[in-house]
């Protein structure tokens, strides 16, 4: 068996050796050098103030609105998280939950034997369809919907 997953990995190694070619990798100093001319200075202060707002400090210098920063989640795509990888929690990652949500719902089968996904997966769809789950977004707790 050890044979056999070494010739795998040996395998995949060289094939991915024979895609590199040395014209592909071709640096042009000039689009370098204007990229560190139109570069924006960034000071120790601003590093430090993104740092305390974070994600909505970029919301809303881009957007001009008000907007809170766990309000950007795409209600389509957290749907779509929930139906292909539903059962590691990866789509209550991307709404912004605990960081280990990932391991209660892995551990616990899908969350719960997969009833806890499937509930979710209704949830989102209808929030998506409304275009609303801000309700659900950071939502820290193991049933989101409670």
């Amino acid at each position: 068996m050890k044979k056999v997953i070494f010739a795998l990995v040996a395998m995949a190694a060289l094939s991915f050796n024979s895609f590199a070619e040395d014209n592909d990798y071709v640096l042009n100093d000039n689009a370098i050098e204007d990229a560190f001319a139109t570069a924006t200075e960034v000071s120790l202060q601003d590093i430090n103030l993104f740092a305390e707002n974070g994600i909505s400090l970029m919301a809303n210098s881009q957007s001009g609105s008000a907007m809170m920063g766990r309000s950007s989640v795409n209600p389509w795509g957290a749907w779509a998280f929930c139906t292909f990888l539903g059962g590691f929690g990866i789509h209550r990652h991307y709404m912004g939950t605990s960081k280990w949500m990932w391991a209660y719902y892995t551990f616990t089968c899908g969350g719960i034997f997969g009833i806890v996904t499937l509930v979710d997966w209704v949830v989102l769809l209808v929030g998506a369809i409304q275009d609303d789950i801000g309700s659900y977004t950071g939502n820290t707790s193991f049933f989101m919907w409670m």
